[in-house]
This record gives C-alpha cells, sequence and structure tokens, in this order.
C-alpha cells in the first residue's frame, strides 16, 4: 500500500512485553479471523504511514531479489513483484521493531505474514478497480495537497519541488509514475472511507461490548506436550507394515496431500552482486560495476566480499549477497535459467533482470528429487503410526490428570518420557477474547471457563496442536454495572473499529468472489528458499 505521512500523522505505536506477546499469541492461534484483521489492518496502516513505499525508504532485494515478474494479476492487471516484497517488508519490520531478536522469519511464516502480505496487495488492487468502477476520482487539488504533505518532499519544513523530483524518479522512475502510485492510494483510501462510513453501532451492542470485556477469567492449566508423546513411544517394523497395510488409502492421501515434500525441483543456493538500473535508464554504469566486481573477482577475491562492497542489493548485501534456494518459477526465467546452470562454486556470466544486471555464484546445488508413493510407503506408515500412539499416550496422561483434579487434588505436573509439563497460569482474559491466552485454539474451552466458577474444574480434555490440556478455573469476575457509564465511550471505540474492520472483511471477501486473481505462489515459497528451508 502506498502511503505518506501527513501532518499530524500518528507515531508508530509501541508495546509493551506483555502486549507484544498477548498480539503475538493471538496471531499464532487465530490468523484467519476477524479479529487478526482488525490487529493487522490496525497496526499496518499506521506503520505503513511512516515506512509505506510512498516514504521512500530503501528497498530492493528480498526474496527474490527483484526478479519475479508479478506478484499477482487482478482482473487482467499485473502487481509487481517488488509490491509483495514491500508489503512484507513492512509487516516483518514492525514485528520486529517491537520484539527485536526474539521475532525470526520462522514466526513470521508461523503468523502467516507472506501470505498476509500477499492479500493485502491483492485488496488493495481490487479496492483501487471498485473505485474507480463506481466513479470516485482525485482530483489535482487533492493530489497536490498529499504530495506537498510528504515529509520525505520537505527540506527544512517547506515543500521542495527539487527533491520531489529527484526523489520520485528514483523510486519510481519519473515523477508522473509516482503520481500515479499516489493517486491509486488516495482512491483506496476515499473507498475504505466510503465502506467504514456505513457502520452504525447501538446502544445495546456497546452494552453487551462492555459486557464481553468486563467479564474476566483466568485459568490454571497443564498441556501434554504431543513432541514429548511422539519421543516417547515406539513402533517395531512390523507393526509398520501391518499399519501399512490397514491404511493405504490414508497413507496415499498423505502424500498426494504433501506433494512439495515428494515430488522436489532442483534447487541452487546462489549468491549475486546487483548492479541497479532504473526503468528505461542508462545501463552504462551498471556494466562497470558489474564488470569491476569479475575484475576482482578473477583476481582471487572472495566473491562474498565482493558482494558486501558492490552490490546493490541492501537486503542481500551485509550477508555477502546470499539469497538463498533458487528454482524454477520462483525468479524470472533469464535469472533462474542462470542460476539452475550453474555447478557448486561456479560464477555465472552477466545475468540481465527487470531489476539491473547480476553476477551469480552457486554455493551448493541440490538436485531434483521425486520420491513415489511406493518408496515412500514405509515412511509415511512409521510417522502415522507414531503420531497415533502419541495422540494415545498424551490423551491417557491427560485424562490421569484430569481425574486426579476431579477427585480433589490439584492440578499437578504431568511427567511423559523424559519430559515434564508442570501447570501454567493463563493470567486473566475476558469473554470477547478469541482464544484462551497460552493455550491457543482448543474448541469450548473458552465457552466452559465462562459457565464456570472460581476453582471449578473444566469437565473435560481440551485438544490443542501441540497437545491436550486440563485445566480449572482459579478467577472469575462478573461485570460491575455501575462502571458501565464511565467506560462506555472507550468501549464504543473499540466496538466501532472492530465493526468496521469485519465490515471491510466481508466488503473485500465479496470482491474477491466476483473478481479473477491469480497469485504467484513462488513467491512464496521463495520467502522460505531464502532461509534454506
Amino acid at each position: 500500500m502506498f502511503n505518506f505521512a501527513a501532518p499530524g500523522t500518528p507515531r508508530v505505536p509501541t508495546f509493551n512485553n506483555a502486549e507484544l506477546r498477548f498480539m503475538l499469541d493471538i496471531l499464532r492461534a487465530n490468523t484467519k479471523s476477524t479479529f487478526t484483521w482488525l490487529i493487522v489492518l490496525g497496526i499496518v496502516v499506521v506503520f505503513a504511514i511512516n515506512f509505506g513505499p510512498g516514504s521512500l525508504s530503501k528497498g530492493g532485494g528480498g526474496f527474490s531479489g527483484g526478479q519475479a515478474a508479478y506478484a499477482a494479476r487482478v482482473n487482467g492487471k499485473s502487481i509487481p513483484a517488488s509490491e509483495w516484497e514491500r508489503q512484507y517488508r513492512q509487516l516483518y519490520q514492525l514485528f520486529q521493531q517491537q520484539a527485536g531478536d526474539a521475532f525470526t522469519r520462522e514466526l513470521a511464516d508461523q503468523l502467516g505474514l507472506p501470505s498476509q502480505a500477499m492479500d493485502q496487495i491483492v485488496d488493495r488492487e481490487l479496492v483501487v478497480q471498485e473505485a474507480r468502477r463506481r466513479g470516485l476520482v482525485v482530483g489535482k487539488d487533492e493530489l497536490t495537497t498529499a504530495v506537498h504533505a510528504i515529509p520525505a518532499f520537505q527540506d527544512g519544513g517547506r515543500f521542495s519541488f527539487a527533491l520531489y523530483e529527484e526523489s520520485a524518479r528514483a523510486m519510481y522512475g519519473s515523477a508522473g509514475k509516482f503520481e500515479a502510485a499516489l493517486k491509486d492510494d488516495l482512491l483506496y483510501q476515499k473507498m475504505m472511507a466510503a465502506v467504514r462510513s456505513t457502520v452504525k453501532i447501538s446502544d445495546a451492542e456497546v452494552r453487551d461490548a462492555w459486557e464481553g470485556e468486563a467479564d474476566r477469567a483466568s485459568l490454571q492449566f497443564v498441556r501434554v506436550p504431543l513432541a514429548a508423546a511422539e519421543a516417547a513411544v515406539k513402533v517395531t517394523p512390523d507393526e509398520v507394515k501391518a499399519f501399512a497395510a490397514k491404511e493405504e488409502a490414508r497413507i496415499a492421501k498423505f502424500h498426494q496431500d504433501n506433494a512439495a515434500r515428494f515430488d522436489q525441483k532442483k534447487k541452487v543456493r546462489v549468491r549475486h552482486v546487483l548492479a541497479k538500473v532504473a526503468q528505461g535508464g542508462d545501463e552504462t554504469a551498471a556494466k562497470k560495476r558489474i564488470s569491476d566486481a569479475q575484475a576482482r573477482l578473477a583476481k582471487g577475491e572472495d566473491f562474498a566480499k565482493v558482494a558486501q562492497a558492490l552490490s546493490e542489493d541492501d537486503a542481500t548485501k551485509a550477508r555477502g549477497g546470499e539469497l538463498g534456494l533458487v528454482s524454477e518459477g520462483l525468479f524470472d526465467d533469464a535469472f533462474a535459467k542462470a542460476a539452475l546452470a550453474l555447478e557448486k562454486g561456479q560464477v555465472s556470466e552477466p545475468v540481465r533482470s527487470a531489476s539491473g544486471w547480476h553476477l551469480l555464484k552457486a554455493d551448493d546445488v541440490v538436485p531434483a528429487k521425486t520420491i513415489p508413493l511406493d518408496a515412500a510407503r514405509e515412511g509415511i506408515a512409521r510417522e502415522l503410526l507414531l503420531e497415533d500412539r502419541a495422540a494415545a499416550l498424551a490423551r491417557e496422561r491427560a485424562q490421569a490428570a484430569l481425574d486426579a483434579a476431579k477427585a480433589g487434588r490439584p492440578l499437578a505436573a504431568v511427567k511423559v518420557g523424559t519430559q515434564t509439563a508442570a501447570p501454567e497460569d493463563t493470567g486473566p482474559f475476558v469473554r470477547s477474547s478469541p482464544f484462551v491466552p497460552k493455550v491457543g485454539e482448543a474448541q469450548g474451552l473458552l465457552a466452559d471457563a465462562f459457565a464456570a466458577k472460581a476453582g471449578q474444574v473444566l469437565p473435560r480434555i481440551y485438544d490443542t496442536p501441540s497437545g491436550p490440556v486440563v485445566a480449572v478455573v482459579k478467577l472469575r469476575e462478573s461485570p460491575d454495572a455501575k462502571a458501565f457509564d464511565a467506560q462506555r465511550e472507550a468501549v464504543a471505540t473499540r466496538l466501532r473499529n472492530r465493526k468496521e474492520s469485519q465490515v471491510q472483511g466481508a466488503w473485500l471477501k465479496a470482491l474477491r468472489a466476483d473478481a479473477k486473481i491469480e497469485t504467484n505462489s513462488g513467491l512464496l515459497a521463495a520467502a522460505a528458499n531464502a532461509r534454506g528451508e
């Protein structure tokens, strides 16, 4: 999304550690929910105002090194891959600012950031197209006001036309292309403001929302970890063979559902030196930079050091130009063809891509590998049998813990194999929470917790992706009607924001249903390949 910083724009929000953990817990447990959409949309909008494409922050490189021709096609219109990379960086940098070193690429994947970035650029294009269809326009005065308000174009607090032209040319090739992108962003904002304006909330809704926020509980729980149970169980070769004979259909479905695991394309782990060329710009300087790199390599200099010195890919130069694993379909044809033709240790001839000229070096080559069902059958059978036995063992331990708690004994630690799972506290949470903190998704747990009293053992075992849970209610606080008036306005604001997000989500879903959308799934795979996964 192309955003700009207007006077009075709020600063990027900060969170304390508890708030950050809660936000990440919400995203891990419920990445596709409306509540998640609200959080992501809210924080990304504030962040993008200061750091979006319109902020003229430095870009380049990324997972595709600027190579992939497109990120998505929406009703026939292509969205450049650079827009997806830019949106992903915005999301990633926001969370990294808050979590510091605790936020990793792996956690970004768990939260679904690559897919969210793709969804956001597709949604933006859909909204802009719909705005045009409805006749919304951005006038010359609106555009001028927006341009003059961007801090990146100001010198000493005053708009600088020279700085504007120079910056717009550097980022978009020309002021005209910059203004076209800005017009689209203003159209997007107009259209979404019109959608939000349809939201109305009643006093009864505010009261219900307040009660949902004021009704609180906390739990003590113990989770039996499936990973520990899986490490504790054993299977024999004869048991695996018997399982394979009995569960042929299940094994075949697993093989089909995990096709990428059993049919792997050739991959090459690549470093590169990039010499950028602006769209329609002169290539002389870029070619000289690549020639200089070749000369240094010919003298025996290490490729990584040459990349650190000469590459213009800001995202990879600090790590010696390392791009990660390249495979067919993830990069543009010329780049991928050159990379996949290399042997381990070999350096390519100069390669031209959409972003400029490159030299490539193959650090490693991973041959293509196809594992047919017959060859994979025994391994799949063993994996599934271990999973089944681990689940049974974990549930057995959870049932013992539940029976002991119902008999009046305190919730105790559960030992599974060599590991011991100790009881934990959720801390207080409200009835309107999307899930129970620290527990995550567990069907029926929220409802049972708020139907119980303090000290009560919850009636059953609750399944979660990482293992079954047994819980006891520690705290129950009911709403105090006397506090409603003082909190009414704040609750109404939160409710309005939530409903606006829901309305926007439903409206966007309807737009998607009527649209022709094609996304480049290779870009999402490249996010993992860049880390060697």
